[in-house]
């Protein structure tokens, strides 16, 4: 019988590539596929109801959407049809919590941290089905019989990612109304434990300090207020970010940077050049043309970041720092070049001679090629899901 599998788009560019990425292998191994534009749901309502005239294998989706369906009768389409719903969480679980508490029986749980696992079975108890799914990369110009060389790249160093403090300002509550214990100094605290111990999630850190305060709470309130409080980890992720492009250009390295916040630095450089924001695609695009396509994990200790796996795909030399899965997946200087955040002139050092050594850079990005083309494309979690 021929696989039948419903996908949306529409909300979020970054999402949407993932998306499409999915649509077309699926398409390749002759699956049918529906594509709902999620923008516009109230009229998709029409075909995707007729589309499950017929049996669906399965729902692929990211970040909830589509997660809370209904038809005329309330009920969840996904646990009225019985049709499995894999929900990829891009993100912390602790950023979806009304979503995830409300989540249907069919929903399958797939995160990119070994830690969000954990993280869900402690604190998302009605979820029932959850497990690791690895981030992975998207090869584009595969017409290309090779990749343009390193060393005539015009971009020495290339980061893609915004500065979340910015956004992370709106997530921050009332501190004022919490009347447990100093808000104020709690946050403080947690924040610089943070920065000091990078290796530490940020979960931990916040039940870890409360047990200093002689607070405890049950695993509900513990997770109500590590909801509360995951601004904090945001803006751990944001000073790292800003630290680790700052000693770059600080080296007298060229850092070509793209995203939100980096026009509202503090600090300038002439070595930092900021690009606004792009599109996915066109990201993508860029990484091909960069010598040193550079990553830093959203907080991630035991996953990793597609950014990793689009440069390797690139046929950049990719350098990020370090996760137990990473260590796990590479040898550092082999297939790419990996940096502890509480050690950063490394990273400088690293760069400075990936930049000034273009033969070592070039062999270790062929390395880097390889591995990524064989083991961490997006067919290849998909495969290890047995869905294509």
């Amino acid at each position: 019988m021929k696989k039948r599998y419903i996908f949306f788009r529409g909300l979020i560019h970054t999402l949407d590539l993932y998306t499409d990425e999915f649509v077309k292998l699926f398409t390749e191994a002759n699956a049918e596929c529906l594509v709902v534009n999620a923008a516009q749901i109230e009229d998709e309502m029409v075909r995707l109801k007729a589309f499950m005239l017929k049996p669906v294998t399965a729902v692929i989706s990211l970040n909830n959407i589509g997660l809370h369906l209904q038809f005329e009768d309330g009920k969840n389409i996904w646990d009225q049809y019985h049709i499995p719903f894999y929900n990829i969480m891009m993100d912390h679980p602790f950023h979806y919590k009304t979503a995830l508490d409300t989540a249907p029986d069919q929903m399958v749980l797939l995160c990119m941290d070994k830690n969000h696992v954990n993280y869900v079975k402690r604190f998302y108890t009605n979820i029932k089905q959850v497990q690791f799914f690895p981030h992975a990369g998207i090869e584009i110009h595969k017409e290309r019989e090779q990749k343009i060389p390193v060393a005539e790249r015009k971009i020495d160093v290339l980061y893609a990612g915004g500065l979340s403090r910015y956004a992370a300002e709106g997530l921050i509550p009332d501190l004022g109304r919490i009347q447990e214990f100093d808000a104020f100094a709690f946050v403080k605290s947690v924040l610089e434990r943070l920065i000091e111990n990078p290796e530490c999630t940020t979960e931990y850190v916040i039940e870890q300090c409360l047990g200093e305060i002689n607070l405890k709470f049950n695993d509900e309130q513990l997770g109500d207020m590590i909801t509360e409080l995951r601004f904090l980890d945001s803006l751990a992720v944001s000073f790292y970010r800003e630290q680790m492009i700052r000693t770059l250009t600080d080296c007298g390295i060229q850092v070509t940077v793209f995203g939100l916040g980096w026009d509202r630095c503090e600090w300038e450089s002439p070595n930092l050049i900021y690009g606004g924001t792009l599109l996915p695609m066109q990201i993508l695009e860029l990484m091909n043309e960069s010598k040193v396509v550079l990553n830093t994990m959203t907080w991630f200790k035991r996953g990793a970041h597609d950014r990793i796996f689009n440069g390797m795909l690139a046929g950049a030399a990719v350098v990020s720092d370090s996760s137990e899965y990473m260590q796990e997946q590479f040898a550092d200087g082999n297939q790419l070049r990996m940096f502890s955040l509480q050690n950063l002139k490394e990273l400088g050092e690293a760069v400075k001679d990936l930049l000034s050594n273009v033969n070592g850079a070039q062999t270790m990005a062929d390395c880097g090629y390889q591995t990524a083309k064989e083991h961490h494309m997006w067919k290849n979690r998909l495969k290890d899901l047995h869905l294509l």
